[in-house]
């Protein structure tokens, strides 16, 4: 056998102390950690009582389930409605160390968990019908050892999305549903094969409405762009909110109505009080509340709720605000409290405010780092990962006669925070030359939701024809540039390919409607 050198000569000693008959009596002294005896009937009895109040066997794989574990999982499922228990077909939650999807776009130890089975969206031209076809595997609902670390606000808020996931599933995919797509502001964006031909079948993709601000409400630990990648992220995220959040019914109707008629069979868990009807001026006159009780754990909650979604105009309020208090609050625990309900506006003039409070001794950076969100904002992780990031989700398409690319940018909220300006640079060339590019341009923004849509040819630097029938490649390119610092930062490039045929359409009629095909031997396919 093999040792690393240092380990030899223990395992040298260890040899002689047994050929000198001592080794029996260093063995005795040892002390060991014995787990209590009953440890695995205790486990035994809670899958057991889960099972019995849930209707959903836990699972061990790689990894066993724990006590605390479970515990933890047991409060998470306690709020959910009845509806979520005992799914057609989910019978398990499986317990397993990392995510087993390969992919050189997601760090399997990052994730906390996901749901299961994939699908695949598919245009029949033989029945003119949107298809959404379920891999054939049971659902499931696997729980990674990343989410075992979460405190316990975010493991439910995880927990209850993927619950989401699972009731989307095996209701039918309510989030495929012109009731859900109309209110979630998603349409059927066709996507032509490169070697596809007229008539030929295609897959299409659900796109998110750049001009919508009020996408589904996110978590803290999630990028902001988060409910923009489909209507089933939008849709669970939407029921984690419609437990976890007390203003997502002011914040986002439509979607709560639909949620408590389709979802939670009434169920309410923040019913509707006294105030303002209006969600920007509830949240105002709570904050006002907050502040003059010197309720600043209060005002950090507040913050925190209306960075959930993209509104400057409540956030510049919500700022002003602050600032105001700010002048008035002496140094202390309040003052940092204050600094960290800036962390969560995305206004610039956020950054100021907590420079200020710097400056006047009334907090201190160290502090504020230890927040988890103002480190999510800091100068360190924006310019040393965020403002790397390729953008994501991205699609060419043509309307009225105009190309255009359409993408999500999960950083640029930061970068404004942070005073930067955003510019897109893209190269459009024949698929395998690199020499000269067919077209190039840019866009330069300073802010935004996230959602961004790009009209090739009027950000173009002279005007092009695009070639029809040809496999193109258009690579992206983000750069962040700081007026005041002049510092400039590159991200990694972003590439698609794609074929512009003269025939294809882009786009559903706004009547299509998606039919879900679930496999033949499925025991879980909507009603």
């Amino acid at each position: 056998m093999r040792m690393f050198p240092k380990f030899a000569a223990l395992a040298l000693s260890l040899s002689i102390l047994a050929l000198s008959g001592q080794w029996n009596a260093l063995y005795s002294e040892r002390k060991y950690y014995e787990a209590p005896k009953d440890y695995r009937e205790q486990i035994d009895r809670l899958k057991a009582k889960f099972k019995e109040s849930y209707g959903y066997e836990l699972l061990d794989l790689d990894e066993g389930w724990k006590k605390e574990e479970i515990v933890k999982l047991d409060e998470a499922f306690a709020p959910l409605p009845a509806g979520f228990f005992r799914l057609p077909g989910l019978n398990g939650l499986y317990r397993t160390s990392r995510l087993a999807v390969r992919s050189r776009d997601i760090d399997p130890d990052e994730v906390p968990s996901g749901a299961f089975p994939a699908f695949a969206t598919i245009f029949r031209q033989a029945g003119k019908s949107y298809n959404v076809y379920v891999d054939d595997e049971d659902p499931r609902v696997e729980l990674y050892n990343n989410l075992m670390y979460k405190d316990p606000e975010d493991f439910q808020n995880i927990v209850q999305h993927e619950m989401g996931h699972a009731f989307d599933l095996t209701n039918g995919f309510l989030s495929f549903s012109p009731e859900w797509l109309a209110v979630a502001h998603f349409r059927i964006l066709h996507l032509p094969a490169l070697d596809g031909k007229e008539n030929s079948d295609f897959i299409y993709a659900m796109l998110n409405d750049p001009e919508t601000d009020a996408y589904a409400p996110v978590s803290v630990m999630h990028v902001p762009t988060y409910s923009r990648q489909n209507p089933q992220e939008d849709f669970a995220n939407s029921v984690a909110a419609y437990i976890q959040y007390p203003y997502f019914r002011y914040s986002h109707p439509g979607r709560y109505r639909f949620l408590k008629d389709k979802v939670f069979g009434g169920k309410e868990y923040f019913p509707e009080s006294e105030g303002p009807s209006g969600y920007e001026d509830r949240v105002l006159s709570d904050l006002e509340k907050a502040i003059g009780k010197n309720d600043w754990d209060g005002v950090v909650a507040l913050s925190t709720e209306s960075s959930r979604s993209h509104n400057p105009k409540l956030q510049a309020r919500i700022l002003a605000r602050l600032r105001q208090a700010a002048d008035a609050i002496p140094a202390g625990e309040n003052a940092s409290k204050l600094a960290v309900a800036s962390c969560f506006n995305y206004e610039p003039e956020a950054l100021e405010l907590r420079q200020d409070l710097i400056r006047q001794n009334k907090t201190s950076l160290e502090d504020l780092l230890k927040n988890e969100q103002c480190f999510r904002v800091s100068r360190e992780l924006f310019e040393n990962a965020q403002a790397l990031w390729p953008v994501q989700e991205i699609y060419f398409y043509r309307e009225n006669g105009k190309a255009f690319l359409q993408f999500l940018d999960p950083a640029i909220l930061v970068a404004r925070a942070r005073g930067f300006q955003t510019i897109y640079n893209w190269k459009l060339y024949l698929s395998g030359s690199r020499k000269k590019p067919v077209a190039e341009g840019k866009l330069s923004i300073e802010g935004g939701n996230g959602a961004v849509k790009i009209d090739l040819g009027k950000t173009a630097d002279g005007k092009f024809k695009i070639p029809e029938g040809e496999i193109l490649d258009l690579e992206l390119e983000t750069q962040r540039h700081n007026i005041k610092t002049f510092k400039t930062l590159v991200s990694k490039a972003a590439m698609i390919r794609f074929v512009v045929q003269p025939w294809f359409n882009y786009f559903a009629s706004k009547d299509a409607r998606a039919r879900v095909v679930y496999p033949v031997r499925a025991a879980y396919q909507g009603k």
